[in-house]
């Protein structure tokens, strides 16, 4: 992979314009593109990319702009990822792919509030555009419980992929994460019950993963285990989704950098009053913008 299309080093993704991989499953394709045009305006930005669609059956329009792509579904958002980056470099025919590339899933929308999340993440962009190692930018979590350190970069966060930006570096890694997967024993066709689920984990990292969808405790727990029909499939993809958000910040930040969006005390408080307040608007039925 080349250093893409924009590599002086005053490279500024502001006024290139801003490429998007964005995962739609609750929000249909074209309607995912509405908001972010909307969401690009609001910052005063360009956005063009591509919106892989991962509901059967949700089909969307293709426009100058964004390309609509049916996605597998295969591990939710990111296999949407690795499929829109993909198609990113087959329609680029051989001229690289950009310095920046910005990933968004839906859940950006229906759960956080996506304006603030999105401003915090632009303002790293042309920071993550000349760092020639790899590096992601996003909200970064702490590690609280079980698990208190990354097993692969052994620090004590992770960036959260419901919104984050990688530089061209950093691609190469995310395009990898399959493999990686199933070198430690989350491969597409191991289920959690089996003895070599997992078997390549650190066990600090195995019982995170188990904690958060078979053991519980509530406040420790996936949402989704009161809303869909659970079966061993869908917890042992989940598993592997798990995997991939903790596996991509570890490898980036054993290998490179790591950028977040809220490190600064002013940043922490801003997006966190954006974040209580979206909450409250949805809880009276009124949409975050």
């Amino acid at each position: 992979m080349n250093p893409g299309d924009s590599s002086a080093p005053g490279f500024d993704a502001l006024t290139s314009g801003i490429v998007v991989v964005a995962c739609s499953y609750s929000i249909a394709p074209d309607l995912m593109k509405d908001k972010l045009r909307a969401m690009a305006g609001r910052c005063g930005v360009t956005f063009s990319g591509v919106v892989v669609s991962n509901r059967q059956g949700s089909d969307g329009h293709s426009d100058s702009n964004w390309d609509v792509l049916p996605g597998s579904n295969r591990t939710h958002d990111f296999s949407a990822y690795v499929e829109g980056l993909a198609h990113l470099e087959r329609i680029r025919n051989g001229d690289g792919l950009p310095r920046v590339i910005v990933f968004v899933n839906d859940s950006l929308f229906e759960n956080h509030q996506p304006t603030e999340n999105f401003r915090a993440l632009l303002r790293q962009l042309p920071l993550l555009g000349q760092v020639e190692t790899p590096t992601i930018a996003g909200k970064v979590d702490r590690y609280a419980t079980i698990c208190h350190v990354n097993p692969w970069s052994n620090l004590g966060l992770y960036v959260s992929t419901y919104c984050f930006a990688l530089n061209f570096a950093a691609l190469p890694i995310l395009q990898d994460i399959d493999r990686l997967a199933e070198a430690d024993g989350l491969g597409d066709q191991l289920l959690m019950t089996s003895s070599q689920w997992g078997h390549a984990l650190s066990p600090q990292f195995r019982e995170f993963i188990l904690a958060f969808l078979v053991y519980g405790p509530p406040a420790f727990r996936w949402p989704g285990l009161g809303h869909y029909e659970i079966g061993d499939r869908l917890l042992s993809v989940k598993a592997r989704c798990i995997y991939f958000e903790h596996r991509l910040s570890g490898e980036i930040g054993r290998l490179g950098c790591i950028l977040p969006t809220n490190l600064r005390k002013v940043d922490c408080l801003r997006l966190d009053l954006a974040e209580r307040l979206a909450k409250l608007a949805r809880s009276i039925g009124m949409e975050s913008v």
